[in-house]
């Protein structure tokens, strides 16, 4: 019975400790990323401006529904986001020669160097987590994120 109890006490502590992990490192990304929007080349973007120009993305124009897609949000949430960013120069709009009525995206010179940018903070926070793993080590902690997103995955409201 003592041993009984000792374990639910060791594993609710262990539960509690993994949250305060989760919430931390989740913090601790978000205040990282925001330091890194502090250069010259995404100087005026938000977290959330940063996200779309990575949606968008450097393969050419993409339809707006794609990127609201791709970002999980609506059309028009989407479509107020691109404004931001035309009227800031990072995002530049155009018609599809195909059906005039579709409005298509595409980064600027600005908006491919804040993308980049983005997409070297990513690689570095990556190559630097992993950088003291082992092999085996990394298989388990790739094996354990993919089941901790597909618990978020499941509970996502959207």
């Amino acid at each position: 019975m003592a041993n009984t109890v000792k374990n639910v006490i060791g594993k609710e502590a262990r539960r509690r400790e993994i949250n305060e992990l989760l919430v931390g490192t989740f913090n601790s990304i978000l205040r990282v990323e925001e330091g890194v929007l502090r250069n010259r080349l995404t100087e005026g973007l938000t977290i959330a401006e940063i996200h779309t120009i990575h949606a968008i993305g450097l393969q050419g124009a993409s339809p707006m529904n794609v990127v609201a897609s791709r970002l999980n949000v609506t059309l028009a949430t989407c479509t107020t986001a691109i404004g931001k960013l035309v009227d800031k120069g990072f995002v530049k709009r155009t018609r599809s020669d195909a059906d005039r009525r579709q409005v298509l995206v595409s980064l600027t010179k600005e908006g491919r160097q804040a993308y980049r940018v983005h997409e070297l903070f990513h690689r570095d926070m990556v190559e630097s987590a992993l950088g003291e793993l082992s092999e085996e080590e990394e298989e388990v902690f790739s094996v354990a994120l993919l089941k901790i997103k597909a618990f978020f995955d499941a509970h996502d409201p959207a």
